[in-house]
């Protein structure tokens, strides 16, 4: 279907309904079962990751001062950023866990013969906020890559 004008004149568009055929709903449950898998990977990786970070700051808290470390890379700062690290991640992975939850309520309404209207708005604004974080963080990695690059460039030519 091909329309013609602007979607944004279609995004204003208040209280309208749609329905949702069968074979939407069956691409529905498969995108929420993957959300649902996915989300419990991330989960385990941000145990991991908050893991790693504790057990970094505890070891390298105990550490000699007098062992030798040019590179500053046992520091308990790194396990530090290890964590802030975990908090960032953690965020997409539970919007990405709320939408599958939302959806799977929606669909278990829908099979019973009840409106899921709410639950599914509900589960997309979940997924929508995911893929807003995951761009800005992207937006924001592409950036500091940028500045990297170009920070590297100026020390070799300064040198």
């Amino acid at each position: 279907m091909e329309t013609t004008g602007n979607i944004e004149n279609y995004v204003e568009i208040k209280d309208q309904k749609i329905e949702l055929e069968g074979a939407t709903l069956l691409h529905m449950n498969e995108i929420r079962r993957w959300a649902h898998f996915l989300s419990i990977l991330g989960f385990v990786a941000f145990g991991l990751l908050l893991l790693v970070g504790i057990i970094f700051i505890i070891t390298t808290s105990f550490r000699s001062s007098f062992q030798y470390d040019p590179l500053g890379i046992l520091s308990p700062w790194f396990g530090i950023l290890y964590i802030v690290f975990a908090g960032i991640y953690f965020i997409p992975v539970y919007y990405l866990y709320r939408f599958s939850n939302y959806a799977k309520q929606s669909l278990v309404q829908i099979n019973t013969g009840g409106s899921s209207n709410e639950l599914m708005s509900h589960a997309i604004d979940y997924l929508k906020r995911h893929f807003r974080f995951v761009g800005i963080l992207t937006i924001v990695m592409l950036a500091l890559y940028i500045l990297g690059i170009i920070g590297v460039i100026i020390a070799f030519a300064v040198r």
